[in-house]
């Protein structure tokens, strides 16, 4: 599927999660998923938790390359929240229970949570 098709309005109706959420889910150790969807070099720069990189400019292609289980579900994140709908929307019409983080790398931050280099 081409991604023009998942590239629409940032409001409509994309499954957000906040934060703080997220942070707890993380901690609580529920085994989400993440995915980082910015560029290689901001995800090099520091990402949240194990996140596998799937940038949005190679989608749906790194996507598809993450070997995601679709039992768990997905957080995509990117710098402010705006990149990561369109791969949230992806994996949720391929069947995988998504959710955008709310803010995106920089709510993060200032909610005073610390990101970390990538193991690659």
């Amino acid at each position: 599927m081409k991604l023009k098709r998942f590239w629409r309005s940032p409001e409509s109706g994309i499954p957000e999660i906040s934060v703080q959420q997220f942070h707890d889910w993380l901690q609580d150790h529920r085994g989400v998923q993440v995915v980082d969807a910015r560029t290689k070099v901001e995800y090099l720069l520091g990402t949240i938790g194990n996140a596998r990189h799937a940038p949005l400019t190679e989608m749906p292609g790194s996507m598809e390359l993450l070997s995601l289980d679709a039992s768990r579900p997905v957080v995509v994140l990117c710098l402010t929240g705006h990149r990561s709908r369109p791969g949230t929307r992806w994996l949720r019409a391929h069947g995988y229970d998504a959710f955008s983080l709310r803010g995106g790398v920089m709510a993060w931050k200032a909610a005073g949570f610390s990101t970390e280099k990538p193991k690659e």
